[in-house]
């Protein structure tokens, strides 16, 4: 499992003209900048990985509606699934 730290991690080693600290504010905002989009309910496409969206999902047990993110992966993404 890949972790925020992880990520970081290699932000920092392919750039290493960026320090630990910038990395961090980076993969922050892009953090906060999907959260703020999902909350608006607006769909979030990122080319050659995936798009996300809101559903409403109904409960199989009780008659309510809850929020699920729905996630889409890419062809180039099945398709590096499939050759592992």
């Amino acid at each position: 499992m890949a972790t925020k730290k992880d990520f970081i991690a290699n932000i920092t080693k392919k750039l290493n003209y960026l320090s630990k600290e910038d990395a961090e504010i980076a993969v922050d905002s892009v953090i906060e900048l999907i959260k703020n989009e999902l909350c608006k309910r607006n769909r979030i496409e990122i080319r050659g990985f995936g798009a996300m969206s809101i559903r409403d999902k109904k409960s199989s047990t009780k008659d309510y509606f809850y929020k699920t993110v729905y996630f889409r992966m890419s062809k180039n993404v099945q398709d590096a699934l499939k050759d592992n």
